[in-house]
């Protein structure tokens, strides 16, 4: 699916602004046939994109969790109503929606987190009327879906798995379950033949291949410009593929994000019916042996786990924010991070190719459970798992940054008995090939917790292992000399056993900023900091160990829970930006690892960005 673009074939229409909002907790409004006209009742205005939680609290619905009906009105030039197909392109909404047009069903998209589109041509009104727009969006989750959730009136929910761990709003999760259309809507509208999508391949010797989805048969030509628009390589489609070479390849990296442009122009009759430029990087990532390379030499990812989570919008779009953590990542000296626990908006994406920054492209496959032996009965969810690996690789294959595919976080976090068997290997094995089978050109990670160690059974399905520990805090918390030995026991007999690279892509400590203790004292600062770099003190001396991604980047909203006061507090900067303690030790540390290669950094920033220097 192509990121939308305004240009000579093609027109976007944002549709972002003050929406009307009706929640339906008795599900009333299907058979009220609330789509056909007005919403009326107890409707609220809502700004789009954004999650109802955080916005519409005092109306009741910070902790709302099921279907409110969101509605706009909008209205297409008629002269670009007259000569293209219109069509709807919705983000994200979280987790389920439904979509009336001028009171006729348009079409439906089951998972949250990524884009999809509809076909609204037939369902306009007349050209230059005005369009009444209804979205129905369904936040719950279930067992079968990605992410799961299980119901306080299921049976699983009073297993001894769940005793002493029931959050409210209910959740399989430790993040926050928001609701509503929290990305982009647009309307976009494209020529009646057009292309539909593309990939880019290329190696670092410039060679370049780039195919093309179209409505017909029709050719298309390439033209390859550099980063300021000088053409370098043109060529034509055969047989739906176009393959270039560029002379002197520059290679796209964290410290030089050089993006080459490809202008795809189809063809009909000698004419160009339509146009699509899409930037990528040349560059290449591979395991090899116990290391991953990044273009030739031995990358080491620092930086975070995170979250799409922000004071006021929840996980709504902010862009403002977006850049802000990449700056202040590029200002601690990380180079990587994680999208945990799902797809991150695509515009963080492009983001990341412009200022270089790795990421590791997570699905919402987060605390994994089973409740059969049978993987028949496990079909439904396995199917749903394999539909959100395919959307998120359509949407991010093209982007330099993205340099691992992440297919599960912590299965089996909850304990359910059906796990360390045949079925959950045929499960895994199974997704894993799917993954390849979609892209061969990144490897894919599978991260797990701690209850079965090195012998969990998703860490045969990967190509880089990812483990997330607390040792020193979930389990014998405050003795660091014990955390060290243990993590530093496992890390070694997991490479032992699978001679696979490493990451640590969570390791943490909840921290009250401002709280302080001449002891070893949990949730102070000289705490978190005193556990962090005792993790950074085993792992960096292994070469297998390939990262370490500190959990979390910054604090973040949680169901309620007695372990969590309002806020997951891991965070190295709190929930508005503001840096604790360790940031300042981490900044001076990560900026002067000698396993982080020069070409693997970001671009400094400029000296006085923040407080310079504190020892």
């Amino acid at each position: 699916m192509l990121f939308p673009q305004q240009n000579n074939f093609r027109a976007v229409f944002d549709l972002g602004g003050y929406w009307n909002l009706k929640a339906d907790p008795n599900e009333e409004g299907h058979k009220g046939g609330w789509y056909k006209n007005k919403l009326a009742g107890e409707v609220h205005s809502i700004a789009i994109p954004g999650s109802w939680n955080e916005q519409l609290a005092e109306q009741g619905l910070r902790n709302y969790v099921g279907k409110a009906w969101h509605e706009t009105y909008f209205t297409i030039p008629a002269m670009v109503q007259e000569s293209s197909k219109v069509w709807l392109r919705i983000a994200a909404a979280d987790h389920k929606a439904e979509v009336w047009l001028n009171g006729n069903f348009v079409g439906e998209h089951s998972g949250g987190y990524l884009p999809f589109e509809l076909d609204l041509s037939e369902a306009l009104n007349e050209k230059g009327k005005k369009n009444h727009l209804v979205v129905c969006v369904d936040s719950s989750l279930s067992m079968h879906t990605i992410p799961q959730d299980v119901s306080p009136e299921s049976p699983l929910y009073s297993t001894p798995s769940y005793e002493r761990r029931h959050l409210f709003p209910a959740t399989r999760f430790d993040f926050f379950p928001y609701g509503g259309l929290t990305r982009s809507v647009q309307v976009v509208t494209t020529p009646k033949e057009y292309i539909s999508d593309t990939s880019i391949h290329s190696t670092l010797e410039g060679q370049i291949t780039i195919t093309a989805d179209v409505t017909t048969d029709l050719d298309f030509n390439v033209r390859i410009l550099s980063a300021d628009d000088q053409e370098i390589a043109k060529g034509d489609s055969k047989n739906g593929v176009c393959k270039l070479s560029v002379d002197e390849p520059e290679w796209w990296s964290p410290s030089n994000p050089y993006l080459y442009t490809a202008s795809i122009s189809l063809m009909k009759d000698g004419k160009v019916v339509d146009e699509y430029h899409e930037t990528f990087g040349i560059r290449e990532v591979r395991v090899e042996g116990g290391k991953i390379m990044f273009n030739n030499e031995p990358l080491f990812m620092s930086g975070f786990g995170k979250h799409e989570d922000f004071p006021i919008v929840g996980r709504g779009q902010f862009r403002p924010a977006y850049l802000k953590d990449h700056e202040l990542m590029r200002w601690i000296g990380a180079n990587s991070y994680r999208t945990s626990h799902y797809p991150y908006d695509e515009e963080m994406m492009r983001l990341a190719d412009k200022l270089g920054f790795l990421i590791i492209d997570e699905v919402p496959a987060v605390s994994l459970g089973f409740w059969s032996n049978d993987f028949d009965e496990l079909k439904p969810l396995f199917e749903n798992h394999k539909q959100s690996i395919k959307e998120l690789i359509k949407r991010d294959k093209n982007h330099p940054s993205v340099i691992s595919w992440s297919i599960t976080n912590e299965p089996n976090l909850w304990a359910e008995e059906f796990y360390q068997n045949e079925t959950s290997k045929k499960y895994f094995k199974e997704l894993y090939d799917f993954t390849k089978g979609l892209d061969d050109t990144r490897p894919i990670m599978s991260i797990s917790m701690a209850a079965h160690k090195e012998n969990d059974v998703v860490l045969e399905s990967c190509d880089i292992i990812g483990i997330n520990r607390y040792y020193g805090w979930y389990t014998n918390p405050v003795d660091l000399e014990q955390a060290g030995k243990d993590l530093a026991r496992e890390l070694d007999a997991t490479f032992e056993k699978y001679g696979k690279p490493i990451m640590v892509t969570e390791f943490g400590a909840d921290t009250v900023e401002g709280l302080h203790a001449t002891t070893a004292q949990m949730f102070t600062e000289e705490f978190q900091t005193a556990f962090i770099f005792k993790y950074l003190e085993v792992m960096e001396p292994r070469e297998f160990v390939a990262g370490a991604h500190v959990w979390n980047f910054a604090d973040f909203m949680t169901p309620q829970h007695f372990r969590r006061v309002v806020l997951n507090k891991k965070g190295v900067f709190t929930r508005d930006r503001h840096p604790k303690s360790v940031a300042f030790k981490l900044r001076d540390h990560w900026n002067s690892l000698e396993r982080i290669q020069d070409d693997h950094r970001p671009k400094k920033p400029k000296s006085g960005f923040l407080v310079s220097d504190i020892k």
